[in-house]
Formats: structure tokens, sequence, C-alpha cells
């Protein structure tokens, strides 16, 4: 079964097996950074993962700005399945951006079938806190 789920930081700390996870806007040195990600994607790869998304969501989904590139490197993520689990640090982001977000993964989970036991993991990060903000 898929899931999407918000944790806080104390929470990801009790995440087991850091290898298990590929972390998407987090400070860590093996942290996928998202424009950097969707920078790599090579041009015909985004067009057709845009398609897609398009095709699932029914959302023209503009990749013109850091949320955009986000849902085309979840995307490309959650289809490559080389890791089952993918925590992304929502800083930077405000928590509506992120309630669209997590409305089209479950559009995409519905929707794609092939896709099983995957888990998206949220961590809301209050930048006000001293302990989120080494995340």
């Amino acid at each position: 079964m898929n899931r999407v789920s918000i944790i806080n930081s104390k929470e990801l700390q009790t995440l087991k097996d850091m290898n298990d996870y590929v972390f998407v806007n987090f400070a860590y040195d093996n942290a996928l950074k998202i424009g950097y990600f969707y920078d790599e994607i090579r041009k015909n790869e985004r067009i057709k993962l845009i398609n897609l998304f398009n095709q699932l969501t029914g959302i023209e989904i503009r990749v013109d700005d850091t949320l955009g590139k986000l849902h085309i490197i979840l995307l490309k993520l959650l289809i490559d399945g080389k890791k089952d689990n993918i925590v992304i640090s929502n800083v930077g982001f405000h928590m509506i951006s992120f309630e669209f977000l997590i409305d089209n993964l479950k559009k995409i989970f519905q929707h794609l079938n092939e896709l099983v036991n995957k888990n998206v993991i949220i961590v809301d990060c209050n930048l006000n806190n001293p302990e989120d903000i080494n995340i």
C-alpha cells in the first residue's frame, strides 16, 4: 500500500536504516537538491514525465518554479523505484503548497497501479525551532 505521511523533525530521527530512504530538499550531503536533480533529467525524459503527470492528475504543472520541479522529480523517483521511501523537507515551502503536493501524490498513487509499497514522508520543519534548522 502506498502512503503519504507527515512527521516532525524529532520523528525523523527515529527512522530506521537511513540508507533505505531517498532524501529530498535536506542539507545532507547525499540528499537530492530539487533544482540540481531536475536539471540532470534529460529534456526528453522531463517532457515524458510532465505529460505523464498531466495524465495522472489532470493538472498542467508549471516547472518554472521549485514546487513544479519537486512534483516531477518525485514522479521520477517513484517510477524509477530504486528505493521505496522518499523523505522530503518542507523548508522553503508554505504548507498550502505541500497540501497541493499531497493531493497530487494521492492521485498518482491512485492511477499508477504498478507502484507498490511506496512511502512519501514529509518532514514538517519549523524554522523557529532550533532543532529543525540543522535538517
